[in-house]
């Protein structure tokens, strides 16, 4: 089992990502059990950005639109697979909050940070 996995940054600097602590006794030096990624780091979070990016999206379409949108939730980087949404389980956990600010903050109001009410309103 590797120790870290190194990954290649869009501008060709390489950053090592260390895998979880193990157990037992080991080696001092990283030597063999440096694993170079199958693909850059973009492109290992890219599956990962994406699920956020849609998440997001949908929050954003709700009837009472929130001002903020938070998401929390941990990434596994391999070497293979690139980027995965960690879990200690079978399913994966994320933590979402919604914020709405101002005298209003639970109304029907729809419009995004920093748009203005409509001209009849």
């Amino acid at each position: 089992m590797t120790d870290a996995i190194e990954f290649v940054l869009d501008d060709g600097t390489t950053v090592a990502v260390a895998s979880p602590p193990r157990a037992g006794s080991g080696a001092v030096g990283l030597g063999d059990r440096l694993e170079a990624a199958e693909k850059t780091l973009r492109e290992a979070l890219g599956p990962v950005t994406a699920a956020a990016e849609q998440m997001i999206d949908g929050f954003r379409a709700m009837a009472r639109r929130p001002e903020e949108i938070e998401l929390c939730f941990g990434v596994t980087l391999d070497g293979k697979l690139g980027g995965v949404i960690a879990s200690a389980n079978a399913g994966a956990h994320l933590d979402v909050k919604l914020r709405w600010h101002g005298p209003d903050a639970g109304g029907s109001d729809a419009r995004g940070p920093g748009e203005k009410p409509p001209d009849d309103a």
